[in-house]
């Protein structure tokens, strides 16, 4: 998963689908630091937490790491600049622009 740099505007959860979708800008062109709106979608999602502190601004993701299957699904954190963020999940896929989940 490569999301670094990515700039988190939103999130928004679907209870029915089990779907989370981060709203980011996301960096298209690194040489000329281009950004764009994408939507980071996590399928079937068991459980999301948030261990932030404080933070001025919009939090960016610094690094993203899975860890073993838990519940059939697997355990993703998210580092951010503002501390971090985990969930359990089948799979992620990023989708155009800024879409709802």
């Amino acid at each position: 998963m490569w999301f670094h740099d990515s700039r988190v505007y939103r999130v928004v959860e679907n209870a029915e689908s089990d779907e989370l979708g981060f709203e980011v800008m996301y960096p298209v062109d690194w040489d000329n630091n281009q950004f764009a709106p994408r939507t980071i979608v996590f399928k079937d999602v068991l459980r999301y937490a948030v261990d932030e502190g404080p933070f001025a601004g919009k939090p960016t993701i610094l690094e993203v790491s899975e860890a073993e299957e838990q519940l059939g699904r697997v355990f993703v954190r998210i580092e951010t600049n503002a501390g971090s963020r985990m969930l359990l999940c089948t799979g992620v896929e990023i989708r155009e622009g800024w879409k709802a989940v």
